[in-house]
């Protein structure tokens, strides 16, 4: 598993000969703030030559909320003097199509049981929709930069994307916690059947908090009550190995100027001449 610590490490590694040390002048937050744009760049000519969305790239937005506003809120709104939702995304990676100019940095926009889906459409269209037209049957968006509007107003909607920034996303746990992994202060969600924690029983679709002991028993399953967590820099870095090789090789060659084909030299010269045998 290659992760942005992992990719910087190896950055740091090469740069500095394998001679790492407290002092050194290496910014870890600008080779950080390297590694997600380099990868952007990559990932944009990767879709140019291919016209395949790598699977790998996706990010979980998890669910992001909007609010209402009208035409006499927000001078951007064409639309009429209806309420409308609006909302605020970080930045996602500009993919163009090549059979039109979709918005292809979102990969999906839906509601919360995953029942309606979100189409981009030009937000001077919605008020040239006649009744029933056919556009009238499917949920719209539109978004300036970082501001998204939607045709219609729900407080939350869920979104996944290819994000600029990695750490923007979510990932969500949803694995079963096992018995003896019980984390103090952490709260869970018990479903399908019972458990016994702590001496207290639990009915299905109940939730408890974590104390001293880390044991459950029951039939029931355990899960974390919030699954959606922010991504680390210790988690799977959404690149293929082929593609993380390309971004070591991108910030080494362009931003340090080491030669591709330059070995690395691991000997101290003057340092193995003083200690050579006479």
């Amino acid at each position: 598993m290659a992760t942005a610590k992992n990719i910087i490490d190896s950055i740091l590694a090469i740069a500095t000969k394998f001679s790492r040390s407290d002092e050194s002048r290496y910014d870890e937050d600008w080779l950080s703030y390297k590694v997600d744009q380099v990868a952007a760049q990559l990932k944009i000519d990767q879709y140019a030559k291919t016209n395949i969305l790598d699977q790998t790239w996706l990010g979980d937005g998890g669910m992001i909320s909007f609010h209402k506003v009208n035409k006499a809120d927000d001078p951007s709104i064409t639309y009429c003097n209806c309420d409308i939702g609006k909302a605020f995304i970080p930045k996602t990676i500009p993919l163009i199509s090549k059979d039109g100019n979709q918005d292809l940095g979102i990969y999906y926009l839906i509601s919360a049981c995953g029942t309606k889906q979100y189409y981009p459409r030009r937000m001077s269209m919605w008020s040239y929709e006649p009744e029933g037209h056919t556009n009238r049957m499917f949920k719209s968006y539109w978004r300036i930069n970082t501001s998204m509007y939607i045709n219609d107003y729900k407080e939350k909607l869920r979104i996944v994307a290819f994000w600029e920034n990695p750490e923007d996303g979510k990932l969500i746990e949803s694995t079963p916690i096992s018995s003896g992994s019980i984390v103090s202060g952490t709260v869970y969600l018990v479903k399908y059947n019972p458990i016994v924690y702590n001496g207290v029983p639990y009915a299905a679709n109940s939730t408890f908090t974590g104390g001293a002991s880390t044991t459950f028993t029951g039939q029931g399953t355990v899960y974390l009550n919030s699954q959606a967590r922010a991504y680390r820099d210790t988690d799977q870095y959404p690149a293929s190995a082929d593609m993380i090789r390309q971004i070591e090789l991108e910030i080494l060659t362009k931003e340090f100027g080491i030669e591709m084909k330059m070995l690395v030299d691991l000997r101290n010269d003057s340092k193995d001449d003083a200690t050579k045998p006479q």
